[in-house]
């Protein structure tokens, strides 16, 4: 490999600037682009993805809400059960638990869901006559603070690589 131009590395990315190639090393792939193929290099905020994930938490933020409800009336009923049981009263007793475990379970369930806040990610952009590349990383990572200047470089490069052939 060349000697390195410029280099920028968060965690899940890292991209090595030189001469002649971009490389371009994720968590599952390899690549090398030529210079001399690379038409324009951005960042882009994904905030399309980030606003289907937000979409996504409201829903399960409200079903682990029903959920908790469903487990308290669920928990209720088994208590009247149980208070209708020692009373003699046996019919509604049984139909009481009956309710009073779907319910329960019905909310277990709902409350068992992963719940996590979406994180906005964004993603280095690599533009080529043959289509856009794009490679994401979590931006409010403290390492990806240099991406504007890592960004420029490859402008700069580019620019110069461009001129020159």
């Amino acid at each position: 490999m060349n000697n390195t131009i410029s280099h920028f590395q968060v965690e899940g990315l890292e991209i090595k600037l030189t001469i002649e190639k971009l490389y371009i090393n994720t968590v599952s792939s390899n690549e090398a682009f030529a210079l001399r193929s690379i038409d324009g290099i951005g960042v882009i905020d994904l905030v399309e993805d980030f606003n289907e994930s937000m979409n996504l938490y409201k829903k399960i933020k409200k079903t682990i809400k029903f959920g908790k409800i469903f487990a308290f009336i669920g928990g209720v009923l088994l208590l009247l059960a149980l208070d209708l049981y020692f009373n003699d009263n046996y019919l509604f007793s049984v139909f009481s638990c009956y309710f009073g475990i779907v319910l329960l379970i019905m909310g277990i369930i709902s409350m068992s869901k992963k719940l996590q806040l979406p994180i906005l990610k964004s993603a280095v952009r690599i533009m080529m006559s043959g289509g856009n590349r794009d490679f994401t990383f979590d931006k409010a990572d403290t390492k990806s603070q240099n991406i504007a200047e890592f960004v420029a470089n490859v402008e700069n490069t580019l620019t110069a690589f461009h001129k020159n052939n």
